[in-house]
């Protein structure tokens, strides 16, 4: 059965503890539920559900890249030199196993992949840039977007 056959509907309920865990991941079942007008014991359950089908699939710090110096945010765009289900496998392969890449996207348009990367400034990303993207497989062509200013970065999916 593919995962999209497995996420179940989701109620008004799953929908308010989505919203409530989005603005804040830290909230103890307790409070979770009295924020979402549900019992400790049903707002487990729905929210164990949630897990359980993937739907959340995690709660995570929201660290402050300029506290660990990675306050240089730079978005690249990968041109690959083929079009292949291989070179794209083998590339996105590549990728998730650098940890300076935070975010990969398979793209259509201009570019096959835009990459989020942090590094700590302009000379580190230049390392990385010589080292570590060129030498990503299958890479033709590298388009570098560094980021001047981020203007919102707190998105939520919306409920």
């Amino acid at each position: 059965m593919e995962a999209a056959e497995q996420v179940p509907e989701l109620s008004a309920q799953d929908k308010k503890i989505l919203k409530a865990l989005q603005e804040d991941g830290r909230l103890s079942n307790a409070d979770l539920a009295k924020k979402v007008g549900l019992s400790p014991s049903a707002c487990w359950n729905h929210t164990r559900r949630l897990f359980d089908s993937g739907v959340i699939k995690g709660v995570h710090a929201l660290v402050d890249p300029k506290a660990v110096q990675r306050e240089t945010a730079v978005l690249v765009g990968i041109v690959l030199d083929r079009s292949t289900q291989d070179s794209f496998a083998d590339f996105a392969k590549a990728a998730r196993a650098l940890p300076q890449v935070l975010e990969c996207f398979l793209v259509a348009g201009e570019v096959d992949y835009f990459l989020k990367i942090r590094v700590r400034d302009l000379n580190a990303f230049n390392r990385f840039h010589s080292e570590k993207i060129l030498a990503l497989p299958g890479v033709r062509q590298v388009r570098t977007f560094f980021v001047l200013d981020e203007i919102k970065t707190d998105g939520l999916l919306a409920f």
